[in-house]
């Protein structure tokens, strides 16, 4: 077997063993998932594995940025995993997804993410469990109540896009969120576009929501400030009448939680994700540290996948900014694989690391160094893909 590019030819087979593996698609759907899938092949997002001239198996990356620490990382989003039933645990899973970290790191992504149908194939090649989608069940009468008359609130549409997008970056920059995706201005300006969507902005925040059945769902909520934030949240809540619940997709740490007057949860919905550093030197650099820590820890990365990502030196931290140096050891230093490089990029705690044997070596305080170096928000991504 052989993990190349998709032949374009190969777009109807690949639709087939899509089907085969997660079930029926709606018919009406299918013109744009081909127009995606060649989009994919025609970029060199697409990968697949084929037993000769028949292709078996099928990946693509979703280009993204994801925010870390308050910067963007470029990362690839890995999504329509799918294996020829006759073909499985035969390897093809394995090729599909070590085709998709060369590809990745061809095309210049830093880290790549995805949502685990199963963890141990994933975890095998480097992927860790990194951070949550959330859902968070909100009664709308609480909302409701919060009475945001004093901020003025209008409709929003497409026009409004560019300036959505500096707010949520300027947002996400200053609360140093960790996880969530980068939009673009096209697919922001599409979203709004959409008649099953209602958008409202203030001047210091927006939500963008819909209806969910009987209930509502908001996709997104940012707010600078609490009036603004009540504003938007009681907008939403005035379909109280109607709607009972409000399905929200959030960070676990939400200031909503701290405005209404009763527990906010009556569900929550987590669904894991998964992380991998593809290149270390340029996804470390790229990340953002705590403003005013000094960090200079011995450090040893050994990635099986990637040789590019070995690495012998120190971790340094200074002004926010962060980089692998590499260089002699003269000390026992803090020895990471890729898995717990990627979960301690993601802020998972340094002890949880130890614990699970993910980070061994160092000293205490060496481990305590790296504990506050990646110490922040909970990673957590808004949207499924």
């Amino acid at each position: 077997m052989e993990t190349r590019a998709i032949d374009p030819a190969d777009i109807g087979r690949s639709y087939d063993i899509r089907t085969r593996a997660f079930g029926l698609h709606p018919s009406a759907e299918r013109p744009e998932w081909e127009r995606r899938a060649q989009e994919a092949i025609d970029e060199g997002r697409s990968v697949g594995v084929y037993d000769g001239r028949l292709l078996v198996g099928r990946a693509m990356i979703w280009p993204f940025r994801q925010w870390w620490g308050g910067r963007a990382v470029p990362m690839a989003g890995v999504a329509g995993v799918v294996v020829s039933p006759e073909y499985r645990g035969r390897g093809v899973g394995t090729a599909l997804m070590r085709g998709l970290i060369a590809r990745g790191r061809d095309l210049g992504f830093a880290l790549s993410a995805l949502y685990p149908a199963t963890v141990p194939v994933y975890r095998g090649l480097g992927w860790e469990l990194a951070g949550s989608q959330y859902r968070v069940t909100i009664e709308t009468g609480l909302l409701r109540a919060l009475r945001g008359g004093a901020v003025a609130v209008r409709e929003a549409g497409p026009d409004d896009a560019p300036w959505m997008l500096d707010l949520m970056r300027s947002q996400y920059q200053a609360g140093r969120a960790c996880g969530p995706k980068d939009e673009t201005e096209q697919e922001l300006r599409a979203e709004l576009a959409d008649d099953a969507v209602f958008a409202y902005r203030a001047e210091h925040g927006y939500v963008i929501y819909g209806w969910e059945g009987r209930d509502l769902v908001v996709h997104q909520i940012l707010a600078a400030d609490a009036p603004t934030a009540r504003a938007l949240w009681a907008v939403v809540g005035s379909g109280s009448s109607i709607a009972k619940s409000v399905r929200a997709y959030l960070a676990p740490d939400d200031p909503v939680h701290l405005l209404v007057g009763e527990p906010v949860l009556s569900a929550v919905d987590r669904s894991r994700w998964m992380l991998r550093c593809l290149d270390a030197t340029t996804a470390v650099p790229g990340r953002g540290f705590p403003a005013g820590l000094s960090v200079d820890v011995p450090l040893a990365i050994d990635d099986p996948e990637v040789a590019e990502n070995c690495v012998s030196g120190r971790l340094r931290v200074e002004d926010g900014h962060g980089e692998l140096v590499a260089g002699p050891l003269e000390v026992d230093p803090v020895r990471l694989g890729p898995n717990g490089l990627a979960a301690l990029y993601a802020g998972t705690s340094v002890s949880a690391l130890v614990g699970a044997g993910l980070a061994v070596g160092g000293d205490a305080d060496s481990l305590a160094q790296l504990a506050a170096a990646f110490a922040g928000r909970p990673a957590f991504l808004l949207e499924y893909f």
